[in-house]
């Protein structure tokens, strides 16, 4: 299976439940029932992570971060139209954003992390890029940087332009994982602003970590 056959989905949103333990049990009822699960995984899901904003305090959640990642888009299609799926997410969300998106055609890699760092954390950015080929070559460019970034905890970095119904769009959402959260903090903040130059308009960034609890993931 090549890179570019796999499908990203994001979905990010404000949740009901703000007490974070109530959104878990909501979240292993709704989208981690066995059932479901199967459904979608028979469907083409691979693999289902959730998320919350890494500024949230431990017992309360803001909102939820779900990535997964799909190897059919008909299928994926298939699996949210369905009336009980929409349901749950509405249960689940006050409001959501869900995005598909595809690898897009630029440098990305995935290391391995040390065996005593196991816990991760997202680095989200998304926004309307000006140009595709200065994308590429400002994304491609950053190989360079890759041993700073790895001893900062950089654990894999990934970018894909978002599909719509009409076909691509110039919109990019980038994916960083690390295993340290404050050695990703120093990184970003010391990175200066040269990526927003790529962007029609400041793009939204946002960090994450694994939320506490036992989630239904895959």
């Amino acid at each position: 299976m090549s890179a570019p056959d796999l499908i990203q989905l994001v979905i990010r949103g404000s949740i009901k439940k703000t007490v974070l333990d109530e959104a878990r049990q909501l979240h292993n009822m709704t989208a981690g029932n066995p059932e479901g699960v199967a459904a979608a995984r028979a469907l083409g899901d691979l693999s289902h992570n959730v998320y919350v904003p890494l500024a949230d305090a431990p017992t309360v959640g803001s909102e939820l971060l779900f990535l997964d990642t799909w190897n059919s888009i008909d299928g994926l299609q298939k699996f949210f139209s369905d009336p009980q799926v929409q349901a749950g997410g509405n249960m689940m969300f006050e409001s959501r954003d869900p995005v598909i998106a595809l690898p897009a055609d630029v440098y990305t890699f995935t290391l391995r992390a040390p065996k005593d760092r196991p816990e991760r954390f997202v680095g989200l950015v998304r926004g309307k890029v000006k140009s595709k080929d200065a994308a590429k070559a400002f994304f491609d460019g950053m190989q360079k940087g890759i041993n700073k970034a790895r001893l900062s905890g950089l654990v894999s970095h990934e970018i894909f332009y978002v599909v719509s119904p009409q076909g691509p769009t110039n919109e990019v959402i980038g994916i960083d994982f690390w295993h340290d959260a404050e050695a990703m903090g120093k990184f970003y903040d010391g990175a200066g602003t040269a990526l927003y130059d790529l962007f029609e308009s400041k793009p939204a960034t946002s960090r994450w970590k694994q939320p506490p609890g036992q989630w239904v993931e895959w």
